[in-house]
Protein backbone atom coordinates (compact mmCIF):
# COMPACT_ATOMS: atom_id res chain seq x y z
CA UNK A 1 0.00 0.00 0.00
CA UNK A 2 1.35 3.72 -0.69
CA UNK A 3 0.91 6.69 1.37
CA UNK A 4 -1.85 8.91 -0.92
CA UNK A 5 -0.42 12.14 0.85
CA UNK A 6 3.44 11.58 0.01
CA UNK A 7 2.83 10.58 -3.64
CA UNK A 8 0.76 13.16 -3.98
CA UNK A 9 2.98 15.81 -2.67
CA UNK A 10 5.49 13.82 -5.07
CA UNK A 11 3.69 14.35 -7.96
CA UNK A 12 3.48 18.05 -6.93
CA UNK A 13 6.91 18.37 -7.13
CA UNK A 14 7.74 16.97 -10.05
CA UNK A 15 5.06 19.48 -11.68
CA UNK A 16 7.00 22.64 -10.27
CA UNK A 17 10.21 21.01 -11.33
CA UNK A 18 8.69 20.48 -14.95
CA UNK A 19 7.12 23.96 -14.40
CA UNK A 20 10.86 25.40 -13.60
CA UNK A 21 12.64 23.22 -16.69
CA UNK A 22 10.00 24.40 -19.55
CA UNK A 23 10.87 28.44 -18.36
CA UNK A 24 14.28 28.00 -18.50
CA UNK A 25 13.81 26.34 -22.16
CA UNK A 26 12.24 29.39 -22.98
CA UNK A 27 15.15 31.07 -22.33
CA UNK A 28 17.38 29.29 -24.32
CA UNK A 29 18.50 27.65 -20.91
CA UNK A 30 17.56 23.81 -21.11
CA UNK A 31 19.82 21.34 -20.00
CA UNK A 32 19.03 18.47 -21.90
CA UNK A 33 17.62 16.37 -19.67
CA UNK A 34 20.60 16.61 -17.47
CA UNK A 35 18.58 17.38 -14.16
CA UNK A 36 15.47 15.23 -14.54
CA UNK A 37 14.47 14.42 -11.02
CA UNK A 38 12.64 11.07 -12.47
CA UNK A 39 10.08 10.98 -9.67
CA UNK A 40 7.77 9.18 -11.72
CA UNK A 41 9.99 5.74 -11.00
CA UNK A 42 9.52 6.53 -7.43
CA UNK A 43 6.01 7.29 -7.32
CA UNK A 44 5.25 4.52 -9.61
CA UNK A 45 7.20 2.23 -7.03
CA UNK A 46 5.00 3.61 -4.21
CA UNK A 47 1.76 2.92 -6.22
CA UNK A 48 2.75 -0.29 -7.33
CA UNK A 49 2.93 -0.20 -10.74
CA UNK A 50 3.31 -3.29 -12.79
CA UNK A 51 5.78 -3.67 -16.07
CA UNK A 52 2.70 -4.09 -18.11
CA UNK A 53 0.95 -0.86 -16.43
CA UNK A 54 4.06 1.45 -16.71
CA UNK A 55 3.55 3.07 -20.31
CA UNK A 56 -0.09 4.03 -19.43
CA UNK A 57 1.11 5.49 -16.13
CA UNK A 58 4.11 7.12 -18.14
CA UNK A 59 1.63 8.46 -20.69
CA UNK A 60 -0.74 9.58 -18.42
CA UNK A 61 2.24 11.41 -15.95
CA UNK A 62 3.83 13.18 -18.83
CA UNK A 63 0.71 14.52 -19.83
CA UNK A 64 0.35 16.46 -16.74
CA UNK A 65 4.08 17.34 -16.23
CA UNK A 66 3.31 19.00 -19.74
CA UNK A 67 0.54 20.56 -18.72
CA UNK A 68 2.44 22.24 -15.64
CA UNK A 69 3.81 25.11 -17.60
CA UNK A 70 -0.04 26.59 -17.82
CA UNK A 71 -0.21 27.25 -14.42
CA UNK A 72 1.77 29.89 -12.37
CA UNK A 73 4.50 29.87 -10.74
CA UNK A 74 4.97 30.57 -7.01
CA UNK A 75 7.22 29.48 -4.24
CA UNK A 76 5.26 26.72 -2.41
CA UNK A 77 3.68 25.07 -5.61
CA UNK A 78 0.43 25.92 -4.14
CA UNK A 79 -1.97 26.23 -7.54
CA UNK A 80 0.10 22.67 -8.63
CA UNK A 81 -1.92 20.78 -5.55
CA UNK A 82 -5.35 20.17 -7.45
CA UNK A 83 -3.14 19.38 -10.85
CA UNK A 84 -1.07 16.77 -8.40
CA UNK A 85 -4.55 14.92 -7.20
CA UNK A 86 -6.14 14.39 -10.12
CA UNK A 87 -3.29 13.20 -12.02
CA UNK A 88 -3.04 10.74 -8.55
CA UNK A 89 -6.71 9.96 -9.38
CA UNK A 90 -6.28 9.39 -12.80
CA UNK A 91 -2.78 7.40 -12.22
CA UNK A 92 -5.14 5.38 -9.28
CA UNK A 93 -7.27 4.18 -12.16
CA UNK A 94 -4.27 2.76 -13.72
CA UNK A 95 -3.21 0.34 -11.17
CA UNK A 96 -6.93 -0.65 -9.55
Amino acid sequence: MHNKTLVIRLIQQDLKHSQLSENLRQLSLDDGGLYALDLITIVAELMGVSAAQMERFTKIYGSYLDKAAEYPVTYLGEHLMPVAEGCYNQLLRVVE
